[in-house]
């Protein structure tokens, strides 16, 4: 029985991972370890086990549940009671590559507290948003971010207002030529993106719409209509074959005009922080078949009379794209204004809108080598200390046991390590070679094994390095004793029974060459004083003419500087 129920399971997992999507991270948080599941749009989603190592699992009941097509997503939230930041980290992106990041919210009273908390979501080293809630529907954010690393961290904040808690997580990549804004310093955070002539069937359904697998990148096109708009719609596909990215052809397949032919179309939505910029992108396409003597073609205006600098013209079936030629910022109300031209016969249509938040970041993360280092070391010695996020950025949730250099203009650098009575195992890890600025390495008292690898001794600012009490073995690289020799590293490495070098012969070499040092030092200075005595000694000597008491002078003079530096 029981290999009858792990075969059918096996066979669950084949057919539900043959239809995952690729690039796609669809992530069911607070779902038990290894489960996953197909939803209703055919996404795979996972459990959020293996991309963060904190955190309590709560289920919601079902009484609390609320009423979507992905109604699963919010069967369970993972909440953070410990700890003032926690990470996912997002490790299968590439760097330079743009994405859609997708958040879902639900408190659903987990917690039995009727209490919603507040707490901040920080992307990489920036905060994206303040999460403060309380609506009767569940809360989806998206932003749409190009990836500074092949990796992305997503952190919910504690700011003590509330447990942080999260329902799901997705990432979806998107084809670079999409919203040519975004870069590796600006992003957009959607405000609205409507399909706008399909009904609104279902107006509380957050997740109701257009999305995969008729849109490939699983944006989310949701129905709006309007009581001054007469929808219409075509039963044709439309497309647009010479670009990359365009809406799914049926979110072009509706559209809007006025219900009176001879008005304006609008477009109006409002914001509640006048130093916003905004990004508007507007979607056309002609549904209608017109004849010889019908035509179409309109104005567009946005916000404080920027307009397009060109008529549009829709093409039959053909969805063009345009855009304000510059962002638009500084009011309360807006409004896009459609007007036909004087040559023009058939009313203004549109058939697609989004309205995105552009977010400037400037805060640079931690130096790529530095980070991609000391991720690998985490790694590598399967160390549970709460590290997550960026190991250096923001500073005040900075990693424990590091110390960052904050001075330089394009990144923070790592400057020293403290893994001291960690319980490491195996062998001194490679990856250290990468941490080029670092300064103070400290790995004593771990089970560390094998022999003292070269790198240690070419990193080109190390001052400090503490390899005691470990299982090394081997000699000491002559490169890192030239530079105890030198006194430009203070090493230790005693109660290390293995190694060929004990620390006893360096301290050794140091007693032998420091009190010469001494001597010579010591000697150098009283030559000087009695130099100076001599001088005077036989000037006066000179007036009385009684040179051989000077010439005897200087005989026991160096007779006990000789005696002195041997």
């Amino acid at each position: 029985m029981k290999l009858l129920w792990s075969s059918f399971m096996s066979l669950l997992i084949f057919v539900v991972l043959a239809h995952a999507q690729p690039g796609f991270i669809s992530i069911n948080c607070g779902m038990a370890e290894e489960s996953i599941y197909m939803d209703t749009i055919n996404i795979t989603y996972h459990s959020d086990a293996k991309y963060i190592e904190t955190g309590v699992n709560n289920n919601i009941s079902e009484a609390f549940l609320p009423t979507t097509t992905l109604r699963q997503l919010y069967n369970n939230v993972r909440s953070f009671p410990n700890g003032s930041r926690n990470c996912y980290n997002l490790s299968e992106t590439t760097k330079g590559t743009k994405y859609l990041l997708r958040v879902h919210m639900w408190y659903g009273n987990y917690d039995g507290r009727n209490s919603t908390p507040q707490f901040d979501i920080y992307v990489g080293v920036n905060r994206w948003m303040i999460i403060n809630d309380r609506s009767t529907v569940p809360f989806v954010r998206e932003m749409i971010i190009m990836a500074k690393m092949n990796y992305m961290s997503v952190c919910l904040v504690n700011t003590g207002l509330g447990i942080p808690f999260i329902s799901a997580l997705e990432l979806r990549p998107l084809n670079n030529s999409m919203y040519k804004v975004v870069n590796e310093t600006h992003s957009l955070t959607r405000w609205d993106q409507y399909d706008l002539g399909r009904p609104r069937y279902n107006n509380t359904d957050v997740n109701a719409g257009i999305r995969y697998p008729d849109d490939p990148y699983d944006l989310l096109w949701r129905p709006f209509d309007d009581i001054n708009w007469s929808p219409f719609t075509t039963s044709f596909g439309v497309t647009n074959p010479n670009v990359v990215f365009q809406p799914p052809s049926k979110v072009m397949m509706t559209a809007v005009r006025p219900v009176n032919e001879s008005d304006a179309l609008y477009y109006n939505w409002a914001v509640d922080d006048l130093s916003l910029q905004l990004q508007v992108y507007m979607h056309f396409a002609e549904l209608e078949q017109l004849n010889a003597t019908q035509k179409r073609e309109f104005n567009v205006c946005c916000g404080d009379n920027l307009c397009y600098n060109s008529t549009i013209r829709p093409e039959y079936l053909i969805t063009t794209t345009v855009e304000p030629p510059q962002p638009l910022t500084g009011q309360s109300q807006y409004a896009c204004t459609f007007k036909q031209t004087s040559n023009s016969n058939r009313p203004p249509i549109l058939n697609a809108v989004e309205v995105f938040v552009i977010r400037q970041y400037n805060e640079p993360p931690t130096r790529d080598q530095d980070v991609e280092a000391i991720l690998d070391i985490k790694s590598s010695y399967q160390l549970k200390r709460n590290w997550m996020g960026d190991p250096c950025v923001p500073k005040s949730y900075s990693w424990q046991g590091l110390a960052c250099n904050y001075t330089l203009s394009h990144a923070p650098t790592i400057l020293s390590l403290n893994l001291s009575s960690f319980g490491l195992k195996g062998e001194i890890a490679a990856s250290l070679a990468n941490l080029k600025s670092i300064q103070s390495l400290d790995l004593s008292w771990n089970n560390l094994t094998g022999p003292i690898p070269n790198f240690l001794g070419d990193l080109p600012f190390l001052s400090s390095l503490s390899l005691s009490g470990n299982q090394l073995n081997g000699a000491v690289p002559p490169n890192l004793l030239r530079k105890v020799n030198r006194g430009s590293l203070l090493l230790s490495i005693d109660n290390n029974p293995n190694l060929v070098t004990p620390v006893n012969d360096i301290k050794k070499s140091r007693k032998v060459i420091v009190p010469v040092l001494a001597s010579v030092i010591s000697t150098l200075v009283l030559l000087t004083i009695l130099g100076f005595l001599l001088l005077k000694f036989t000037q006066r000597r000179r007036q009385r003419g009684n040179i051989a008491i000077s010439a005897m002078f200087f005989s026991i003079l160096t007779s006990y500087l000789y005696i002195s530096i041997l």
